[in-house]
């Protein structure tokens, strides 16, 4: 075999480095049978090809893919990040050599019921298995590989190690069947933040067509009765003028529902001037290939597809995605966004247009929901860094606005530049517990203004607690911690007639004053920041918002 102590041909990036580590020392604590996800793009391959290096492997390791037409893909992959590696594939007419350093096997193949190709392999030969994309693992036929492999043993020394980008699988079937413990994990928002994978723009495009009808299987909705809903001449026309629209001059992946659709939207695409192929799992896999190099090197700028290019697909070029198959699978949706956000030289972001239809029966999954904004958010072309930088700065600077409600950053400018009398009512969660005149913030928790820009606020806790700060010149000291909001709204109340007694009557819910109509000088100081003033604000209004401007 190869000389396991190599030199990386590939320089590992910092994630993968403590994605090493944790898997080590993971394994050193008992833990056999390990869980990795990570965003597509992320580099898994250059992590598992150090594999060896990391364990001074002397037995081989077993990477299982669950489509024929990865294993030639890992291969090079793997071949890529370390050259020092000989692998070899086991499938069909292929046999791996017994000496390789890695063998890159076929579940189907491996997994059918009274596999020979199974049997014929002596499971003490490896001592490291890997399953990519591992949302699969759940399946008969790789359970059937792992027990024949002694993965589940508990004494076995031997390692599993799963990678995928999400946990969760849409039929509700956990992943703690196989796997023991999720030993690193990076999400899309923090890979992006970090500056890994390309940001994400995004426009959200609404139809009329209704879904309420649509049946749900399998946690998704059901294949041929979603295809009778959308695939239908208007709404494929919207897609093409969308295209139009926000994706002109980008390489574009669309995805659809089966292949009636993605035949359908690249004839729309053909039609009005747009060169557009559909690659399909039926296509001859020559044939789809050439389709691919097409798009490779831009004879063609929209690939329409159907669950073809959602795993083990990796072209960074790729600038556009049509979201036009509706899914309530969260894994489906990371995956499909995941086509576009590998880093490319000249790209500055991959911009997603979400198909939005009607439906009040079921909740999809949308591009907003996954970086934490509203359901309804849409970014209007930003990106989702863009989105998150204007919500902080509102919430530090305009934090009576209610930033989980606003549906775009249009709509969050005007909400910052306009004051809704409404919002700066005590929350109706307090009203049976609150003395005071507490304001709910931008993303929850709740500030009380006392004086000399000094502030208490509730606000709650990773761990489903409240807690309670004391603010003062943007220092916060934590004052206590309570189980629920009732409670801690009580103690912060409790806390302020203690030690602040000099301004009971300004922070008073029924204090007079706070009811008479705002002085001219309120008004002036509100107007100096550019915010419409509202018919009917009050002292006691006015007087929160002043003590909240920077």
């Amino acid at each position: 075999m190869a000389q396991n102590e190599f030199s990386s041909q590939v320089r590992l990036r910092d994630y993968q480095r403590e994605c090493l580590s944790a898997i080590f020392e993971r394994y050193q604590a008992g833990i056999r049978r390990q869980l990795v996800c990570l965003p597509t793009g992320s580099g898994k391959t250059v992590i598992f090809a150090e594999f060896p290096r990391y364990f001074k492997m002397k037995k081989q390791m077993l990477v299982l893919a669950h489509r024929a037409e990865l294993l030639d893909q890992a291969c090079e992959k793997i071949r890529r990040a370390n050259p020092y590696l000989t692998v070899a594939v086991e499938q069909a007419d292929r046999t791996a050599d017994p000496e390789c350093d890695v063998v890159v096997a076929s579940v189907p193949t491996l997994g059918r019921k009274g596999s020979r190709r199974l049997t014929g392999l002596d499971p003490d030969r490896f001592f490291l298995i890997v399953v990519d994309e591992a949302h699969h693992a759940t399946a008969d036929t790789f359970k059937r590989v792992l027990k024949y492999l002694d993965v589940f043993m508990p004494e076995t020394r031997k390692l599993l190690v799963g990678f995928t980008a999400t946990p969760k699988r849409g039929d509700g079937v956990g992943l703690d069947a196989v796997f023991q413990e999720i030993v690193y994990s990076r999400s899309l928002p923090e890979m992006i933040k970090a500056g890994h994978l390309s940001p994400v723009a995004a426009y959200r495009v609404e139809t009329d067509i209704d879904l309420s009808r649509v049946k749900t299987r399998m946690g998704d909705f059901v294949t041929s009765q979603l295809s009778r809903a959308v695939n239908i001449e208007e709404r494929n026309d919207l897609i093409v003028k969308v295209f139009h629209t926000h994706l002109e001059g980008k390489q574009t992946l669309c995805f659809c529902v089966d292949v009636a659709h993605a035949l359908s939207l690249a004839q729309a695409f053909n039609r009005e001037g747009v060169s557009a192929a559909a690659v399909t799992g039926h296509m001859d896999r020559a044939e789809r290939e050439k389709e691919l190099e097409k798009f490779r090197v831009g004879k063609t700028s929209v690939l329409a597809n159907c669950m073809v290019l959602t795993e083990g697909y990796d072209e960074p070029s790729v600038e556009g995605i049509i979201l036009a198959r509706p899914t309530k699978s969260t894994l489906l949706y990371t995956q499909m966004i995941g086509r576009g956000t590998r880093l490319y030289p000249g790209k500055k972001n991959v911009t997603v247009v979400d198909i939005v239809d009607v439906t009040k029966e079921h909740s999809l999954t949308s591009l907003p929901v996954l970086f934490g904004l509203s359901e309804q958010f849409d970014l209007e072309g930003h990106t989702t860094d863009e989105a998150e930088r204007a919500m902080e700065w509102v919430e530090i600077n305009r934090s009576w606005v209610k930033v989980d409600s606003a549906i775009s950053l249009s709509d969050l400018r005007y909400r910052c530049t306009r004051i809704d009398l409404f919002d700066l009512e005590v929350p109706l969660e307090l009203n049976k517990v609150a003395s005071y005149v507490w304001i709910g913030l931008g993303k929850g928790g709740y500030r009380l203004g006392l004086t000399g820009g000094t502030s208490v606020i509730v606000a709650p806790t990773i761990l489903g607690e409240w807690e309670v700060q004391l603010r003062k010149k943007g220092i916060d000291k934590t004052l206590m911690i309570d189980r629920d909001l009732d409670s801690a709204i009580k103690n912060a109340e409790t806390f302020i007639k203690a030690d602040f007694p000099d301004i009971l009557t300004l922070v008073r819910r029924d204090s007079h004053w706070r009811r008479q109509p705002a002085s001219e000088k309120q008004i002036s100081v509100l107007q100096s920041r550019k915010i419409e003033v509202p018919r009917g604000l009050t002292k006691g209004q006015a007087s929160h918002l002043i003590g909240m401007l920077p």
